[in-house]
């Protein structure tokens, strides 16, 4: 078992709420952007992807955390990151300036549906909005970026299948609860299931999140389970720690 202190704890339970977080090699100012770093984003940029990877774009960038974690990982990779919102984009641009991954990641304000980025992608990564039919913020920002009116997943899959190179994918954590539309929304736009692994927070409760990889080639498909925390509060597990321990301190 692996004792962790409060700030792995925060990320499993919770979004930072802190005007900004240090990771290993980069810092993420989050004051001005609706969406705050958390497990998903973390989740996913730890996952995604694998092999020599030259062009990856990563949809509603929020903080640019996935971005950076993309371009920490895959360093021979030049990364896009593009964020509807204005106010999150410009924070992501001065997130991108001061890391040591500037020259590799190139942060757009553009509308995602409709952005022409003048290539294609080896992975295109998202950590979409996906709530629907629910309460949205008096926030309009924080609704956006909640709430799926703006990017529906149809339109995220179908675009992102135009956008990528012959043999590329992409990668969406999701809840549990939307992996058989995600499936049938794959097979309409030519996309198979290629990786899936489901994450439950610790062994007493149910599986919430899914991360899933749709591929442009036929692959069989690998199956997983992943907790993060074990029966005792504030201890990860191994294989969580595995996954992440390139990018978060420990305190």
């Amino acid at each position: 078992m692996i004792s962790v202190c409060s700030v792995w704890v925060f990320l499993i339970n919770s979004d930072m709420a802190n005007d900004w977080f240090q990771f290993k090699e980069f810092l993420v100012r989050q004051d001005r952007t609706p969406m705050k770093v958390g497990t998903d984003g973390v989740l996913l940029g730890a996952w995604a992807g694998s092999g020599w990877l030259l062009n990856i774009l990563d949809v509603g960038t929020g903080t640019g955390l996935v971005a950076l974690m993309m371009a920490q990982r895959f360093s021979g990779a030049r990364v896009d990151a593009v964020e509807l919102d204005p106010e999150s984009a410009g924070q992501a641009a001065e997130n991108v300036v001061e890391s040591p991954f500037a020259d590799r990641v190139t942060v757009h304000q553009a509308d995602f549906l409709t952005w022409d980025p003048g290539r294609k992608y080896d992975l295109i990564v998202c950590n979409p909005p996906y709530f629907r039919d629910s309460l949205q913020s008096p926030d309009p920002g924080r609704t956006t970026a909640r709430h799926d009116d703006t990017l529906p997943l149809a339109d995220l899959i179908r675009r992102s299948n135009e956008l990528l190179v012959p043999g590329g994918g992409l990668s969406l954590i999701l809840p549990v609860g939307r992996l058989p539309e995600v499936a049938k929304i794959a097979v309409a736009a030519g996309l198979n299931l290629n990786r899936i692994l489901r994450v439950r927070g610790n062994p007493k409760v149910a599986v919430r999140r899914v991360l899933i990889h749709l591929d442009k080639q036929y692959l069989p498909v690998e199956m997983g389970e992943m907790t993060l925390e074990t029966e005792t509060r504030g201890v990860i597990t191994e294989e969580y720690q595995a996954l992440v321990g390139g990018f978060l301190l420990e305190r």
